[in-house]
């Protein structure tokens, strides 16, 4: 568990940092290493989704997972929720906050590492989630730098999605065999590439609404076939 707080902490903790100064980091250099982070997640998502053996079963994932988040209303509901955390952490009108806080949360949340870290670290490895705490650490300090408190509770988010997976670590783990990873990591790098061109403003995706294609993999190879 203690991988899990550590990922928690220290992206909250890189996100204040990130707000303290960003009077002091112009946005001159803030947005063009942002779109470098964008350039790097699309390279990273193109990688990994590339890397399936069953796009069919990829594509088939998006598409259900995206008609179940989009009945769910998972992305407005985060929205809604970062709404209500402008309200109570933000003064003025800052059209920044929810979407900093939305799109760092996704960016932190989605992929094979945000799972399977929470899942070795049950098994006594954190050695996962010390590296993610690193990426996300740099991604938090960027994005509070330009958006300001609306991100600092990304950690909150991180807590809670991780703690779901590491509390049902005990059942999930016979179910994570290499088909399983390998396709869970290739639905989890479209999100990825959808995230990265969302930050670039190519696109306008509700990547929110396609999370539950993640399970689709699992449940594919544990039960159907």
């Amino acid at each position: 568990m203690i991988g899990v707080i550590v990922n928690a902490v220290t992206s909250s903790l890189a996100a204040v940092i990130g707000v303290g100064l960003k009077n002091r980091i112009s946005e001159r250099f803030t947005t063009p290493v942002l779109w470098v982070i964008a350039l790097g997640l699309a390279a990273m998502g193109i990688q990994g989704a590339v890397q399936s053996q069953n796009m069919l079963l990829v594509l088939a994932s998006m598409i259900i997972g995206t008609v179940l988040g989009t009945a769910i209303g998972i992305e407005d509901r985060m929205n809604q929720f970062g709404e209500f955390l402008k309200m109570h952490l933000s003064r003025g009108d800052d059209s920044k906050f929810v979407k900093g806080f939305v799109t760092l949360s996704m960016m932190e949340t989605i992929g094979a590492m945000a799972i399977i870290g929470p899942i070795q670290a049950a098994l006594g490895s954190n050695d996962l989630l010390y590296f993610k705490s690193a990426i996300d650490a740099v991604s938090s300090f960027i994005f509070g730098a330009l958006y300001g408190l609306g991100v600092v509770p990304v950690g909150i988010v991180l807590f809670v999605y991780e703690t779901i997976f590491y509390v049902l670590a005990t059942f999930l783990l016979p179910l994570m065999t290499p088909d399983v990873v390998r396709e869970l990591n290739a639905v989890g790098c479209l999100m990825i590439l959808a995230i990265a061109l969302n930050m670039l403003q190519l696109t306008k995706f509700k990547v929110a609404d396609f999370l539950p294609a993640l399970f689709i993999p699992i449940i594919y190879y544990s039960f159907l076939i």
